[in-house]
């Protein structure tokens, strides 16, 4: 009994030594990648004054999560709402306790312009 305990042992220090990704943890990862990011978009898209991320949804919550980010567009004086779509959401396997993801800004910024000037 005391080896089964012994050979047990180092398994269970394992599974609990790991870290899922939860859906918090994920949403609060992109949003503050996201929000860091936002400079980086503006200078790709000059047209826009600002962009403001106003709410993330994840669809898909087990990795790798899948979701939107609910974004404003803003030129002068009109607001153009636009989602950008957020996925491959899961914890890196090279460094440990970061999250990985891929965001679709070029996605978006092609709907931004079909939606404004209709292209």
């Amino acid at each position: 009994m005391k080896k089964l305990f012994l050979l047990l042992l180092p398994c269970l220090l394992v599974l609990t030594a790991c870290d899922t990704l939860t859906e918090e943890k994920a949403k609060d990862a992109v949003l503050r990648g996201e929000v860091d990011r936002l400079p980086l978009i503006l200078q790709t898209v000059s047209i826009v004054e600002d962009i403001t991320i106003d709410s993330i949804r994840l669809d898909i919550t087990e990795e790798p999560m899948h979701g939107y980010l609910y974004t404003t567009w803003k030129m002068k004086t009109k607001e153009t709402p636009i989602i950008v779509e957020v996925d491959s959401i899961h914890s890196s396997k090279d460094r440990s306790g970061y999250v990985e993801w891929v965001s679709r800004w070029d996605n978006a910024t092609k709907a931004y312009f079909m939606k404004n000037f209709g292209l």
